[in-house]
């Protein structure tokens, strides 16, 4: 009987411990993802000028 109880004991610190890091992955994603949305906007802008122009960073040759 002694044993049953300890099992149960370590599965809820293991739920515990699965339970504290999902928190901390969702809470890192709440504070990361607009980081990156706007790096991700940023590169898309960059991209499309690039795309538009035919030029990199005033390096490249202006298309035709």
């Amino acid at each position: 009987m002694f044993a049953i109880s300890r099992r149960g004991q370590s599965t809820v610190e293991y739920m515990l411990l699965i339970s504290v890091i999902v928190i901390a992955i969702v809470a890192a994603a709440y504070i990361f993802v607009p980081t990156f949305q706007q790096g991700v906007d940023n590169l898309a802008l960059d991209i499309k000028d690039i795309l538009s122009s035919g030029e990199i960073v005033g390096t490249g040759t202006a298309r035709n």
